[in-house]
């Protein structure tokens, strides 16, 4: 066998232990028989790839179902609870926060830091990450869980190489390679050499949020910035790009904004109480038809109200579906999302373990 054949050989198995794996924690509990028929994998080959799963920690054998039958009933996999971790974290204007997510998605304790952060600068937002980064790695040292990657996402626009900045306004961010700050934060607290990326935290929500595996989801949402993405079978698009719809002016000679113009969405939604009901609505009829721009052409089956917009009330929700019906949206399209404030954290938390389940071989031992 040459050169050439032996590096082939070592990437199909690669990829095969990717696949087999992705299925597992998509699917479980399921057996190694249903993995070999959603992966087109043989039996013989799916039992090798999960015996090297469960030897490196990241699939647990639980045993058959009570509903086996008679004979020899498969055996059910699953994530291994104790298995390797992400950490997730979220920075905004006022606070740095940040969990664990495992494997399966499932994400352990809250960390949060209350910091001033509006238009701090990239050196006070990088050592404002830092406390949580330590007391997040020291969770999981204290498990004994592996930290598989860190995702950080924050309120602005990330370049292509998920480590730059571009803008972020609300930060005091512009053109700033946050990657690498945070990367030296990490080395400090001893997690130098893991996998790290930035990412936007509008993005990271839109993805974690459930429910959205099929047809055209947008999603808006976000805390000091407004941000909105589509997402089409489940995958985010455009998602980098995302908090720029922030800063479309919805108003001409309107309130002053971080970014230096007047009369951005984002100046225009903070205006008014949040206890007054006719701001309330006038500020949902503002996010509607600035949203209908985007939404309309997509034909969404739903139009998901998360970050701040998620506890606006049932006046705000309603003032931006009428404003979409308007504009030709599907009635009814309009609901809040599940996931709650940390909805960024939670999906960078998934997003820092995505490179292990496409590649397992990073845990080899």
């Amino acid at each position: 066998m040459d050169e050439t054949t032996r590096i082939g050989a070592r990437d199909l198995r690669r990829h095969h232990l990717g696949l087999v794996l992705t299925t597992i924690v998509r699917d479980a509990p399921v057996t190694r028989a249903a993995v070999a028929t959603r992966t087109g994998l043989t039996r013989s080959t799916v039992s090798a790839l999960t015996g090297v799963l469960v030897d490196d920690g990241l699939v647990r054998d639980i045993g058959p179902g009570p509903e086996a039958a008679a004979g020899r009933p498969g055996h059910r996999l699953v994530p291994d609870p104790a298995g390797p971790v992400g950490v997730g974290l979220q920075v905004e204007r006022d606070h740095v926060g940040g969990c664990l997510v495992d494997l399966a998605g499932r994400a352990g304790p809250r960390r949060h830091r209350p910091a001033d952060l509006a238009g701090a600068g990239p050196a006070v937002v990088a050592r404002a990450v830092r406390t949580v980064l330590r007391t997040l790695l020291w969770d999981a040292v204290s498990a004994d869980r592996l930290v598989a990657g860190i995702v950080a996402g924050v309120p602005g626009v990330v370049a292509q190489d998920h480590r730059t900045v571009r803008e972020a306004p609300a930060l005091g961010l512009t053109g700033v390679d946050l990657g690498g700050l945070l990367a030296g934060e990490a080395g400090a607290v001893g997690a130098g050499g893991i996998p790290l990326s930035v990412r936007s935290g509008v993005a990271l929500a839109a993805a974690a949020e459930p429910g959205t595996a099929s047809g055209v989801v947008v999603h808006v949402g976000g805390h000091c910035e407004v941000g909105v993405v589509a997402v089409r079978d489940g995958r985010v698009e455009g998602g980098d790009a995302a908090t720029r719809f922030g800063h479309l002016t919805v108003r001409s000679g309107g309130l002053a904004c971080p970014c230096g113009r007047t009369g951005c969405l984002n100046a225009e939604l903070r205006a008014g109480g949040a206890e007054d009901e006719r701001a309330l609505r006038r500020a949902g009829r503002t996010l509607g038809e600035a949203l209908a721009g985007f939404a309309a052409p997509l034909a969404p089956v739903a139009v998901v109200l998360g970050g701040r917009f998620r506890d606006a009330g049932p006046g705000f929700c309603a003032a931006v579906g009428s404003a979409l019906v308007r504009h030709g949206v599907a009635p009814g399209s309009v609901r809040r999302a599940e996931l709650g404030p940390d909805a960024a954290m939670r999906g960078a938390g998934t997003s820092a373990v995505a490179g292990l389940l496409a590649d397992p071989c990073r845990t080899a031992r």
